[in-house]
């Protein structure tokens, strides 16, 4: 009986040893048990921010200050960032027009002039909605117009929206995913919106569902909500762990199954919120509901409808490559070879790069020169020519068994995917990818979006693409620059969750290559390790409801296991390539 991967607790002394030298040496002693990796998602610390009006006879760089500290405090209403502006512009601000995110600040202000000003990096926005892009190569640079008030200083051209450091982002707004779907289906794809609210309650969260998604990631997905529904008078609340929401719209015509998702999206959201058990929504006053749960009775959190798009349990057990063979790493990661031609290595060929799926029970390889793709079922032995190219790179089998591969040459006619009724991988063109070469690939759980690592000269870029029908577009760079850290070169990228990324990367060619989570709209980037003078040169991941898998590869077939950030045990089998099934 095949056993299922679980990683070790790491002993002190190798944590120890990993940070000071980077040895190899495996613990053989300890409990073990699953470490949840870092979400992304901000837990809410430090003390409450109040905003202080303005001083008499402040001088205009105070002014300024007072006025940026006055915005980061999110205070409802910024009723006290409104004193610090002129009527006529405290009048005509809207705060809710979006969000500038920049990293560290220049103010300047020149005695007896009625100006002060600020100059910074900008490293994103978020729209209306909360949507965050990161952004690079932009400066804010803004001169603040004073005017006399009462014999005081006040801004008299304050730009639209909100200016907030990225400290204050992640510190002050309040992450929250709503949740949509995958076009035909009933699988469920969360959407990141940052909340100017701290914290944000489930009103709030239920808004921003009700928006729907980004201009950037709605050809990517479906809501089964009719636009124009808006959240009643009120908005959602929260009684004995029930959560009521009151609706106005065209819902009452809505066909069963269309109920169905609306609640799904609905439950979904409001799961992030632990003081919501259940849900009951009403329809201009009306109880409503699905016909499979009734109308009046609430629904059970854990009785709402769809599929979340991370694997609730899986085989996570890895397969890997060993002088051409392809087998399976066990608990303690010793190898052990794959029954059939593939373990053997009779198929005339010796495997390199590898890629499987145990939801779907399939296998794709490519032979050590890196010429040719064959995939097989797992526990057969017939294999199937699948691709043959000069340089295969980058094998990706999905959840529902679709192949993805990447050859050399320009990216932008690179990508190979698998289709119905063609047993050869199918040219996937992508137009905005000209110019630059594909280095890695990985497809997001729920298969909306592909993230690639880019390479252009000297340098690397992540970039994120949707995908939908069978189009890729939309490329999103993803600028690896928050804070003090700047991320030049990137080797590969795996999804840890619906939501995230890891990278390996550096920050300069010559430096320690490590692994990063990125959140997948770029507004963070965590440092987890491993220390030491290892050099890095592969990455496979799974997400999974109770945390990712994830392995490191160094050049020396070294293999690394995530336990949490900055906890990596390594394995005593050296391998050739790696694979956690998808």
């Amino acid at each position: 009986m095949t056993k299922r991967w679980r990683p070790g607790l790491v002993s002190a002394s190798l944590v120890l040893c990993l940070l000071l030298t980077g040895c190899a040496t495996v613990p053989t002693e300890g409990a073990v048990e699953r470490v949840t990796p870092p979400n992304q998602t901000h837990a809410k610390k430090g003390v409450e921010v109040r905003p202080v009006p303005p001083q008499r006879d402040a001088s205009p760089d105070a002014v300024l200050a007072g006025y940026l500290d006055a915005m980061a405090s999110l205070e409802p209403g910024f009723t006290v960032a409104r004193q610090y502006l002129t009527p006529e512009a405290a009048r005509d601000w809207r705060p809710a027009a979006g969000v500038t995110v920049f990293d560290g600040d220049t103010r300047s202000s020149i005695p007896g002039s009625t100006t002060a000003g600020i100059q910074a990096r900008v490293v994103g926005s978020l729209d209306a909605q909360g949507h965050y892009t990161a952004v690079t190569g932009r400066m804010l640079r803004r001169d603040f117009t004073m005017e006399q008030v009462d014999g005081q200083w006040r801004i008299s051209n304050p730009p639209p929206g909100l200016l907030v450091s990225h400290y204050t982002l992640v510190n002050r707004f309040s992450p929250t995913s709503v949740w949509f779907l995958t076009p035909g289906s009933s699988t469920l794809v969360p959407e990141r919106v940052w909340l100017a609210s701290n914290p944000a309650g489930p009103s709030e969260a239920v808004r921003a569902l009700l928006h729907g998604p980004s201009d950037w990631f709605a050809p990517a997905v479906s809501t089964a909500i009719p636009a124009g529904t808006r959240l009643g008078t009120g908005g959602v609340t929260v009684s004995d762990g029930v959560a009521e929401v009151p609706l106005d719209g065209e819902l009452t015509a809505l066909p069963d199954r269309a109920r169905v998702q609306v609640m799904a999206q609905l439950g979904w959201t409001l799961k992030a919120f632990p003081e919501v058990n259940a849900v009951r929504v009403l329809v201009e006053g009306r109880p409503w509901g699905t016909p499979v749960h009734g109308l009046a009775a609430p629904i059970p959190i854990e009785d709402l409808p769809g599929l979340p798009p991370v694997p609730l349990a899986g085989d996570d057990q890895p397969f890997a490559v060993v002088d051409g063979s392809v087998g399976r790493l066990d608990d303690q990661g010793s190898f052990s070879v794959l029954g059939g031609r593939l373990g053997a290595g009779d198929w005339g060929e010796r495997a390199g790069e590898l890629a499987v799926s145990s939801t779907s029970s399939t296998i794709a390889v490519v032979n050590q020169d890196g010429t040719t793709l064959h995939s097989s079922r797992l526990g057969r032995d017939s294999l199937t020519l699948r691709l043959r190219a000069d340089k295969i790179t980058n094998p990706v089998v999905t959840t529902t068994g679709v192949v993805w591969a990447s050859v050399g040459g320009d990216a932008s006619r690179a990508l190979r995917r698998s289709v119905p009724d063609s047993a050869e991988l199918q040219p996937v063109e992508v137009p905005e990818l000209k110019g630059a070469t594909i280095q890695a690939l990985a497809v997001s759980p729920e298969q909306t979006r592909l993230a690639v690592v880019l390479r252009r000269g000297s340098t690397t870029q992540l970039a994120v693409l949707r995908l939908h029908g069978e189009k890729v577009d939309g490329m999103r760079v993803i600028p690896l620059q928050v804070s003090q850290l700047a991320l030049d070169q990137v080797l590969d990228v795996g999804w840890t969750g619906a939501e995230q990324l890891m990278v390996l990367a550096s920050q300069r060619a010559e430096s320690r290559t490590s692994a990063y989570l990125v959140s997948a709209d770029g507004s963070q980037v965590d440092d987890v390790g491993p220390a030491g003078e290892l050099e890095l040169v592969e990455l496979v991941t799974r997400p999974q409801d109770d945390g990712a898998v994830a392995l490191l590869r160094d050049r020396t077939g070294q293999v690394l296991r995530y336990e949490s950030a900055w906890r990596w045990q390594i394995l005593p089998q050296e391998v050739q390539g790696l694979a956690v099934p998808s």
